[in-house]
């Protein structure tokens, strides 16, 4: 699941040409770069940008589950900010509001993509806990402060035009350091979001990396682009193409998943792979949350998997060591169905060959990710081998017998008794008895008779010490 030549070629043309535009009329072609002077179209390139970015606000806003979900916040006020500091832009436009040209038109362009840059890194950055919990627990508060402060920028800039005239954004020195940092910001944000595109490969996260690349062509071409010209106006087209392509990309996940709240999935999951490879843990637990969350039917699966595994482990003498692995296994067993459909998922009917295709993927998509990751690496087995059956007819490759590796095997069983004794939404639950009895009907063709003894011995002393009822709790 290598992204190919013709994939790296395609995209670098795309976010490339601005820049290439840009360069041929400050350097190549200067004669090429016109003057434009028209305040109209100015007017309404600039509103309708930020209507935009307004709009993706509120998509974001109408996603957060709750004001906890720090990292939504954080993206939410991103696009509140462009939207409403990037307005007095707009409205500061001479011959609308205001007669002629004020310091807050230029003060707010540079001020918008600046406070952008910031409120995005903070989404995607490591925290430190205990801002992390302030965050969280004052959410409402930071967000209705934003948009006060924002109101107020608003409200004070059209009432009293000549307020910005002492900010020193025409000096050179601060616009360059102001494009350093910006760049920077943007530059850490995007290389997260391909982080975790790399994980998932879902449309909204790749997204999020062309609209980094995009706000960073903005950037430039707002510092070297010549006042009124063709290279001034790059930026103002780049701005309002950042939101097509982002708008596009959430429509197709959307369609393409039957659900809005997988974009909000793929938001959320924005450097999992660089803090498992930096040795956190925590996002361990977001991956298994986020796997759990595709399909709320499933709720609590993966960790049941995980505990019926490990007991399985030890009844069968793994090592300590190996009920690690086992362990980490079982939990990321079906990671690779974060890029799944959820319209596939949760389908109450018959899958088609095509639906089918799709579901089976996710053992390469979970391969992929644990081969990638070096703290997943330990799990890659368990998780791409987990469909395939003792008798040869599983997949991903059609192996038997004992070429499945072992924690593969385990996982199995476990995966296959969980499933059948919570139910899924095409099939009603069975009782225990019932789910040991088709687990040995089948051992010998679709699982391992050794694990399927192992796994009875096990039930069977649960159950004797709870008087049969089920003690695996989510």
């Amino acid at each position: 699941m290598t992204l190919g030549v013709r994939w790296w070629a395609i995209w670098l043309t795309v976010l490339g040409a601005p820049m290439a535009l840009l360069v041929t009329l400050l350097y190549i072609a200067p004669q090429w770069d016109g003057r434009i002077l028209t305040s109209t179209f100015h007017f309404y390139v600039v509103s309708g940008t930020a209507v935009a970015a307004l709009a993706a606000c509120g998509v974001i806003t109408v996603l957060i589950r709750s004001m906890r979900e720090t990292r939504l916040i954080f993206l939410g006020l991103a696009f509140m900010w462009i939207a409403g500091i990037f307005s007095v832009h707009g409205l500061a436009t001479p011959g609308h509001i205001h007669p002629v040209f004020y310091k807050e038109l230029a003060v707010s362009s540079w001020l918008s993509i600046f406070g952008a840059g910031v409120f995005v890194a903070l989404s995607v950055a490591t925290l430190p806990p205990r801002f992390e919990e302030l965050a969280k627990r004052w959410g409402v508060a930071l967000s209705g402060s934003v948009a006060l402060g924002i109101g107020a920028y608003i409200g004070v800039s059209m009432g009293s035009p000549t307020w910005l005239d002492w900010a020193p954004t025409d000096q050179r020195s601060v616009q360059l350091g102001l494009t350093t940092v910006t760049l920077v910001l943007f530059a850490f944000s995007a290389l997260r979001y391909y982080q975790a595109y790399l994980f998932a490969r879902l449309p909204s996260q790749w997204a999020m990396v062309c609209l980094m690349v995009l706000l960073m062509e903005v950037q430039l071409s707002m510092t070297f682009g010549q006042f009124f010209q063709i290279s001034w106006w790059l930026y103002h087209g780049l701005y309002a193409g950042a939101f097509v392509i982002l708008f596009g990309a959430w429509t197709i996940e959307a369609r393409r998943a039957g659900s809005v709240r997988v974009i909000a999935d793929a938001l959320s999951m924005r450097d999992a792979v660089a803090q498992l490879n930096h040795g956190y843990s925590q996002p361990i637990a977001e991956l298994v949350d986020a796997i759990e969350w595709k399909d709320l039917y499933t709720l609590g699966h993966v960790r049941r998997v995980a505990s019926y595994a490990v007991m399985m482990g030890k009844e069968m003498g793994l090592s300590t060591l190996e009920l690690r692995r086992l362990a980490l296994g079982a939990q990321m067993h079906d990671v690779g169905k974060i890029g799944v459909p959820d319209r596939i998922l949760t389908k109450p009917g018959p899958l088609t060959d095509e639906e089918f295709d799709e579901i089976k993927r996710h053992v390469y998509r979970g391969y992929d990710i644990a081969k990638q990751t070096k703290a997943l690496e330990s799990a890659a087995d368990a998780i791409y081998f987990h469909h395939e059956r003792v008798d040869g007819t599983g997949y991903p490759l059609g192996l038997a017998g004992e070429d499945i590796p072992l924690h593969a095997r385990i996982v199995s069983v476990a995966d296959a008794y969980d499933a059948m004794t919570s139910g899924r939404v095409y099939q009603r639950a069975v009782d225990d008895s019932a789910a040991v009895a088709e687990l040995r009907r089948c051992a010998g063709s679709h699982f391992d008779p050794a694990c399927v003894e192992a796994f009875e011995r096990v039930l069977g002393r649960l159950q004797d010490a709870s008087h049969g009822g089920r003690v695996i709790a989510a």
